[in-house]
């Protein structure tokens, strides 16, 4: 070999490296739905929808459930990220404001009003795509 391939060699390992380096802060960015969710634990809501914002990172919807008391709890709804969404059949339109939906998930381990999606459900029955993970 050459002086001239082992610095080509070398560059090109540093650079590897330099790359590698550079990429996994952006690795460990995204975080697991365990960290936030009880992922063996399973609730049902029935509420009147007020906000669905299909957005990235992840679309959220607001939703207002009436407890056992009669009283509204506030609701936050995480699901996945729209581009996973519109493959399993959502869309911006699939949800609207001031419709009344059941939606299933994984309660937030830290007791908090907030739930990730694993399915919904409109009032006449019709079942709104789902990616069916709980994992992104």
């Amino acid at each position: 070999m050459t002086r001239s391939q082992r610095m080509a060699r070398s560059a090109a390992l540093i650079a590897t490296l330099l790359c590698s380096a550079l990429a996994a802060p952006l690795a460990t960015a995204h975080h697991s739905a365990a960290l936030f969710y009880e992922m063996g634990a399973r609730i049902s809501l029935k509420g009147e929808v007020k906000r669905w914002n299909f957005r990235n990172p992840h679309a959220i919807l607001e939703l207002d459930v009436k407890n056992a008391k009669g009283e509204i709890e506030h609701w936050t709804c995480e699901t996945s990220a729209p581009s996973a969404l519109r493959r399993a059949g959502w869309s911006q339109d699939s949800i609207k404001a001031g419709e009344i939906i059941t939606v299933d998930g994984v309660p937030a381990r830290d007791g908090s009003k907030l739930m990730r999606i694993t399915g919904v459900t409109k009032a006449d029955g019709t079942k709104i795509g789902t990616t069916g993970r709980t994992d992104d």
